[in-house]
């Protein structure tokens, strides 16, 4: 039965729910946030999922994904910032900064990544260990609900990025393609969930990864392109 919930092929009632509970023997809180994720996933009112969503983050004991201060905003200002997290990692970067702005496609002018890689050693993002290699100091950065105008602001900035991308990089070298679907209420929220589920699968295989050579951007774009007939 759980594997055709995690497969979307049958979903919680009430009563399944708390047999499922009792059964992994889960502590109250566990139970609550358990009932949280299956009330966010079966939600179909974006206010009800913004909520509900919301109520995870706050009851999130331990994640692989770090929250950062909101004093820290200034991470999410500048597309370079996460970029560059990314990128000491997969560069296996010592201090060449050359060498850093000429492994970044576009590059970035050596001073500019200078001051950024500073700022981020201030914020406890990457740090310098005693080889001299620089690494994130988590690989995976959750931000607040309170900075989510400034998620959108940087989201809207890496889909330019990836359109630019379009004609500059060969088509063997990246994938970016787009359709126009006429689709039911029931079909659109099935997508958005097939969506969320390769989000998450992607996510498994980064972390999963231990070889990291090179930064890669994936942008998932489904936006309607009509309302919807009353």
């Amino acid at each position: 039965f759980l594997l055709d919930v995690i497969k979307a092929k049958r979903s919680f009632s009430r009563k399944l729910l708390k047999a499922t509970s009792e059964i992994f023997e889960l502590a109250n809180h566990e139970a609550e946030y358990l009932d949280l994720l299956v009330e966010y996933g079966q939600s179909r009112k974006p206010e009800e999922k913004q909520r509900y969503y919301r109520d995870i983050l706050n009851r999130r004991s331990h994640s692989s994904f770090v929250r950062l201060n909101p004093a820290q905003n200034r991470y999410y200002e500048d597309t370079l910032y996460p970029l560059l997290v990314a990128a000491v990692e997969a560069l296996d970067f010592r201090g060449d900064y050359t060498q850093l702005s000429e492994f970044l496609d576009p590059p970035v002018p050596p001073a500019k990544l200078k001051k950024a890689i500073r700022e981020l050693s201030e914020w406890k993002l990457v740090r310098q260990e005693t080889n001299g290699r620089y690494v994130p100091v988590n690989r995976f950065l959750e931000p607040p609900a309170t900075m989510a105008h400034l998620v959108r602001r940087m989201n809207r900035e890496w889909i330019l990025q990836a359109s630019d991308a379009l004609m500059r990089i060969p088509a063997d070298k990246r994938h970016i393609s787009a359709m126009i679907l006429t689709v039911s209420e029931d079909a659109k929220a099935k997508i958005q969930a097939e969506l969320e589920a390769l989000r998450n699968k992607v996510l498994e295989i980064v972390k999963k990864d231990s070889n990291q050579s090179e930064v890669m951007q994936l942008s998932l774009q489904y936006i309607p392109k009509s309302r919807g007939r009353k």
